[in-house]
């Protein structure tokens, strides 16, 4: 790959994610938020999404759920999620319907993350986190990061 290519993949991934709050205020509710991450480049959507419509959701939660290995690599990932929403409640007042739903789901608010089988959402959702912080890196994020630049 040519370095003018690189870098102009670079500049498409770091301008195809943006970082959410945890929650937002909508008419006078509060809203929580379990997505930090969200893909927002037209084209990496466009992408994602026919990797999707290929079956890759289904393919990576049979992959994850029968390898115990990487099963506990992802729930330790919800399991930080929910560690730096906690840190970011701290000293809010908000509505206990707000805290529980970040602090009882994990990423994307997937119930139940820590039982089998797994379930994955959206490939969007693990690519946007794989982009948007480090302590995220993840190997779902890279397999559609892969398939598709």
């Amino acid at each position: 790959m040519g370095r003018t290519e690189h870098t102009d993949i670079q500049k498409m991934l770091k301008d195809a994610v943006v970082e959410n709050k945890c929650f937002y205020t909508e008419k006078g509710i509060i809203v929580p938020q379990p997505t930090r991450f969200w893909i927002v480049g037209k084209e990496l959507k466009k992408r994602i999404s026919q990797l999707e419509e290929k079956g890759f959701i289904s393919w990576w939660e049979k992959k994850v759920t029968e390898d115990d290995r990487l099963f506990d690599f992802f729930v330790k990932l919800h399991q930080l999620e929910i560690k730096i929403r906690k840190e970011r409640l701290k000293d809010k007042n908000l509505p206990d319907y707000v805290v529980k739903k970040l602090t009882g789901t994990g990423i994307g608010g997937i119930e139940n993350f820590d039982r089998k089988p797994f379930k994955v959402k959206c490939l969007h959702l693990w690519t946007g986190y794989h982009i948007g912080d480090s302590r995220f890196k993840n190997p779902i994020g890279q397999f559609v990061l892969d398939k598709v630049l």
